[in-house]
Formats: structure tokens, sequence, C-alpha cells
């Protein structure tokens, strides 16, 4: 059965990877949500998708180098870029606030610096905050890099772990089939962009399960109808409350 992932808390709807918009994805009972964690220089874990603080927040500079004082200043905008009131989480907010609901699953991408290299101990450290949180049995650890994926793999092997993938990254491994490959046996989800998806689909429907895969990012009508019709395990959308009120129109006319 296809089910539903909030993408970094439904951010067309609430403040991206906020405490408030994951409170209200918390409240419509979503399968899934994802968001993205940053490690910065002082230690702190941030969940925050950018390298950079201009496009989320009010502002400016590397993620890496924001300090805890500098981090709880930022305000965060909202769908309308309107500032709300509240910062920049850490990983361990976000992680108590999600605990808090006894099914949600939590999907954590460990994104990279503004020069597109991984963090050295953020997968160890986002692994053990996940674990401190007793969220390991429903969370996964997710990156575009396959490298960072294995890292997961040999860190914690117990978490799972999904590979993201868009027409870019399948082009660095020589293809969607091929990275198909390199991933057997390491991932239990593939996060695959609805354009490659379609442009691929005769050969990802070879290679792989459908419940075995997640289709992003999911926002128009049009879209949700299409991949709903198809059955991936994990549709992935901003804007997840029209997606979940699609998927029961659907269910209803089957």
């Amino acid at each position: 059965m296809t089910r539903i992932m909030a993408h970094r808390g439904a951010r067309n709807l609430w403040a991206e990877n906020s405490l408030f918009g994951f409170r209200e994805t918390l409240k419509h009972g979503f399968d899934a949500v994802e968001f993205d964690v940053h490690l910065t220089d002082a230690g702190e874990l941030v969940v925050i998708h950018d390298a950079t603080l201009e496009r989320t927040t009010d502002g400016h500079g590397p993620v890496r180098a924001l300090t805890p004082e500098a981090r709880r200043a930022l305000r965060l905008k909202g769908p309308d870029g309107e500032l709300i009131d509240e910062c920049p989480p850490t990983l361990d907010e976000v992680l108590a606030l999600l605990a808090t609901d006894p099914v949600i699953e939590v999907w954590v991408e460990l994104k990279s610096d503004v020069e597109d290299r991984p963090y050295t101990g953020l997968a160890e450290q986002a692994a053990d905050a996940i674990l401190k949180a007793g969220l390991t049995h429903r969370a996964a650890l997710h990156s575009f890099d396959i490298d960072v994926v294995r890292e997961v793999r040999n860190i914690a092997p117990e978490m799972r772990r999904l590979i993201s993938v868009n027409h870019g990254w399948a082009a660095r491994h020589g293809g969607i089939a091929a990275l198909l490959r390199e991933a057997e046996g390491l991932v239990d989800i593939v996060g695959i962009h609805h354009e490659l998806f379609e442009a691929e689909l005769d050969v990802i429907r070879a290679l792989r399960p459908f419940s075995g895969c997640s289709v992003w990012t999911i926002n128009t009508p049009e879209l949700m109808r299409r991949w709903i019709d198809l059955g991936p395990g994990f549709l992935v959308s901003d804007d997840p409350v029209l997606l979940k009120s699609l998927m029961h129109q659907s269910a209803g006319a089957a």
C-alpha cells in the first residue's frame, strides 16, 4: 500500500523544517515525515535543508558556522516568505517532538556543506540521536551520496537506509540501472525524482519492486493522481494534506 511522506515537514503548508510544521504534520496522521540535518562547527545538529541560511531564514552565511546563540537568534520563513517566531530547531528537538507520536516514521536526510562535502561524524551523531530518542525502529537515514549511505550501514546496520536520486545523480553512476544495481542490498528504499522515474519507468520496474521505491516531490493534483495509480511504496509531497485527500478519493472510487 502506498504511504504518504511529508517532505521537509510539509513545506508548502508550514514553515519548512520547523517545529511548528512538524506539530501540524502530526495532527494529520501521515505515515512519515522527512527532514534534513546539518552539523555545525560548534557541534550542533541543525534541522535545515540548505547549506546556507538565506532561503529559509533571515540570516546569512553557511549553516556550519552557526553558534548555538546565533541559531537561536534566527527566524524561519514561512511558505509566503513571512518570518515566524521560531528558529531552526536542533535534531534532538525535532526527534523529541516526533517521538510523542506512536507510529509516524522519521526519515532524516544527511546533508553536505557549502562545498558539497559530507560532514565528518554527522551520520554517527544522527544515528546516536535517533537511538537516544527511541526511534531507531521507525526511522531511516538517507543521502544522495552512496558513500554516506554505506557509512550509515557500517556505523548503524540496524537502521533503515534510503538513497535519493535524480537525473544528475543517476548520471554520476552511469545511469539509473547502474545505480540501482549498486544500491541493491544496501538500501531499503530508493527515492527517485518523479521526472527520472517517469522517464525510466520500465527500467526501474524491472530492477526494483515498487514497494521499495519512493517518488518525489509530488505536489500537483495531476502528478498526485498519476502516482497514486502507479502505487510506489511512498509518495513524497510538500502538500501531503491534498495528497491524502486525493488518495481517499481514489480509494473510494475503486
